[in-house]
């Protein structure tokens, strides 16, 4: 979903199924959606609007008692937003203003419930209709679509969210497919950081308690713009020192992990990114694959900020 770049992350929990999100102004919550995975195959929304207005009541606590709700308002009026979902929105009113929306996505199986607070005097529905247009509850493609703090990546959509870590100076999404791990990384200063030292050494020394089970060599990339690395390795074990040995055989048929990383240093945005993949095959062409998305700078450095969400029922 698109947002205004002047709002903040106030509350993010949950996981691929159930999940919450609430973004803040500087002076009030400005946006809440929650997320669920139904099991019914035509769920009852008023029944789950009144658990959730159930809910917000005992937030809102003594402002709850002038809170008047209206149901099947036509917020959006085009058709286009209702195909492939059944929608129901509302609004209500108590010492703040809010429009909201609940729907059942019929490809991903989830249930939405989103709405868009203000002020009593201010006036809501272009937002409210810009934002809800905007959010996409499932990718039409083959990846999906991650972005915080102006990080923007395509991750195949296999790949399901397990870590995340939002700082200022660092990003961090970690994502797994059974066995398989794919960590997204972005480090601030990079000035700072490679003062004195070269981008290789970093990495080595940052990385050396991961790269220590791995033998591995390292590829310069050819950019224009940026300083970037190729790292590519497999696992260690004991057979390696064991010469003409036929455990190569089963060497071979119990195939060695792999470890690929792409890391380059982007002197435009002075920022660090790492990608780095683990798996039993194909390590280098993920990393590649998600590097290659990733628009570390642009000549518009003013990106609207937006809210993690995960897109498609296929469990990333």
């Amino acid at each position: 979903m698109e947002l205004p770049s002047d709002w903040e992350f106030g509350g993010l929990s949950g996981d691929y199924d159930n999940g919450y999100v609430r973004m803040d102004d500087e002076e009030m919550p400005r946006m809440e959606l929650k997320w669920s995975k139904s099991k019914e195959k035509d769920p009852d929304l008023h029944k789950i609007l009144d658990s959730y207005f159930k809910s917000m009541k005992k937030r809102l606590g003594g402002t709850a008692e002038g809170l008047k709700i209206k149901r099947d308002t036509n917020l959006i009026k085009d058709e286009e937003f209702s195909e492939g979902r059944k929608v129901l929105f509302y609004n209500w009113k108590s010492n703040v203003r809010a429009n909201g929306a609940i729907w059942h996505c019929k490809e991903c199986k989830r249930i939405i419930v989103v709405q868009i607070m203000g002020r009593l005097k201010e006036t809501l529905l272009p937002l409210t209709n810009r934002i809800f247009e905007s959010i996409k509850d499932h990718p039409d493609g083959h990846t999906n679509f991650w972005s915080a703090y102006q990080l923007m990546v395509e991750v195949p959509r296999r790949y399901q969210l397990e870590k995340r870590k939002l700082m200022s100076g660092y990003l961090m999404l970690g994502f797994i497919d059974g066995s398989r791990s794919l960590d997204i990384e972005r480090y601030g200063l990079a000035d700072v950081t490679l003062r004195d030292t070269d981008l290789e050494t970093w990495f080595r020394g940052y990385y050396a308690k991961v790269l220590k089970k791995y033998g591995f060599s390292f590829e310069e990339i050819e950019d224009e713009d940026d300083h970037r690395i190729q790292m590519l390795g497999q696992e260690k074990r004991f057979i390696d020192n064991i010469p003409l040995s036929p455990v190569f055989a089963i060497d071979k048929l119990l195939r060695r992990k792999q470890i690929a990383a792409q890391f380059w240093h982007c002197k435009k945005s002075n920022r660090i990114f790492v990608i780095m993949a683990v798996a039993k095959k194909n390590a280098g062409e993920l990393t590649a694959q998600v590097a290659s998305s990733i628009k570390c700078h642009g000549e518009d450095e003013e990106i609207s900020e937006e809210a993690i969400l995960e897109g498609q029922n296929i469990g990333q």
